[in-house]
């Protein structure tokens, strides 16, 4: 069998009839207003723990966001609608002496807890992870700030939530994503990705840093803290901004189409849009400028050294904008493709700049079943399926966000034996 079928027969299984990687792992997240948390959580979810949202009686503040104030469903805003899946909703008073009392019992049979108080908050009210872990040794702890649980920052600045525009300004992302300077304002500006880049990744980071910790507390029985910061977490993704300035020799990093470490490797106007391109080293620099139509080019620029060189690379980038501007997109992959048939030496990559319409057409996610349509109180939601694909354990798209705490009579009496005319006094005394 050819392997494109064969692979694709790896994962058209009956998911329902497998477990999930983390089926009985039980996660209570008592974050409040934080996307990196939320979405970390969601990633635990999707890996097939069971996540027990825990929010305060009125909800979570991200209940109320949604684009331009529009798209709420239920009175519940899209993206919590999606950041809710497969999560149960309880609430919990925690600024009460007595939920605090139900918050630690409730850990006792918790694998993982997840947070984004002020650090030392829940410390304080005797419900952290120093008092907790004690009670309950394997318990892995998460928590997620602006300048983490330690150090000077950290300290003075314990009241500043973490939030991602926080973490792409102070990581010097914005700052490295302006163009150069020459280009004028307001190209040259500071700029911001239009989704929450720092948060998403602040929370790819932690849920990996809980199945480490699983991982370890198998061996060792012991469970263990996670300090996450969307700072932290952006730098980490982005070394490249600060080579240069640790040794001394401090350049303009900037975005594209210029860069400082390859080139070309950039994006061009084309006939039918905007076309990303990479011929780096002399043999893919060659077959590009080949395709072009420009192979002279190669006289005039016949090494790295001196197409890497920043004079060289504006100048250069204007020569292979005329050509590309003659150009359609479907013209460049017919060269590419050519150009491997052939098996010429050298790699010209085309990539076309798509929207997010375009993305939503594109016939590639149908195949790789990507998006998924959802139902919510009668109405269509297009959601994003996991992004892992594990053929024996597979992750999971069971349910949107409900209702705040819609799973009260099932989570307290799951854990706590809490039911009836408890729930009613707990109701009657604000602590749920």
């Amino acid at each position: 069998m050819e392997w494109h079928e064969l692979s694709k027969e790896y994962f058209e299984i009956e998911k329902g009839k497998l477990r999930s990687p983390l089926e009985g792992v039980v996660v209570l997240d008592a974050s409040f207003a934080s996307p990196s948390a939320t979405f970390a959580s969601s990633l635990l979810a999707e890996m097939g723990a069971e996540v027990i949202k825990i929010e305060p009686p009125e909800g979570d503040d991200l209940r109320k966001l949604s684009p331009f104030g529009e798209f709420y469903f239920d009175g519940i805003g899209l993206p919590f609608i999606v950041e809710g899946r497969n999560k149960e909703f309880i609430t919990l008073n925690l600024e009460r002496k007595e939920g605090r009392e139900i918050f630690r019992r409730l850990a006792m049979h918790a694998d993982v807890v997840i947070e984004s108080f002020k650090p030392g908050w829940m410390d304080s009210m005797g419900i952290g992870y120093r008092q907790l872990s004690e009670l309950n040794p394997g318990l892995i702890w998460v928590s997620f700030s602006a300048y983490g649980s330690f150090g000077e920052k950290a300290k003075k600045f314990a009241n500043v939530p973490d939030s991602n525009l926080f973490g792409i300004s102070m990581s010097a992302y914005m700052e490295a994503s302006r163009e150069l300077p020459e280009a004028g304002e307001p190209y040259n500006l500071p700029t911001a990705p239009g989704f929450w880049m720092a948060t998403n990744i602040a929370g790819v980071f932690a849920s990996a840093g809980v199945v480490l910790a699983l991982y370890y507390r198998l061996k060792s029985g012991k469970g263990q803290m996670i300090d996450i910061s969307s700072l932290d977490a952006m730098v980490h993704i982005a070394p490249g901004i600060f080579w240069s300035h640790a040794h001394n020799e401090p350049l303009f990093v900037g975005v594209l189409p210029l860069d400082y470490a390859v080139f070309p490797y950039a994006f061009w106007k084309i006939k039918d849009g905007y076309v990303f391109a990479s011929g780096f080293t002399d043999p893919n620099f060659r077959a590009l400028i080949t395709q072009l139509g420009v192979e002279e080019l190669f006289e005039k620029y016949p090494n790295v050294f001196a197409r890497i060189k920043l004079e060289n690379q504006k100048v250069l980038y204007q020569e292979l904008a005329e050509r590309f501007e003659q150009l359609t997109f479907a013209e460049l992959t017919q060269r590419m493709l050519e150009w491997r048939e052939q098996e010429k030496e050298g790699v010209a990559v085309y990539m076309k700049i798509t929207t997010p319409k375009e993305v939503l057409e594109e016939n590639y996610w149908k195949e790789r079943g990507d998006f998924r349509d959802m139902e919510i109180n009668g109405e269509t939601i297009k959601v994003i399926e996991p992004v892992w694909r594990l053929s024996k354990t597979p992750l999971k798209l069971k349910w949107l966000a409900k209702k705040i705490g819609e799973d009260n009579a099932f989570v307290y009496k799951k854990y706590l034996g809490l039911a009836g005319k408890d729930l009613e006094e707990l109701r009657r005394e604000s602590l749920i």
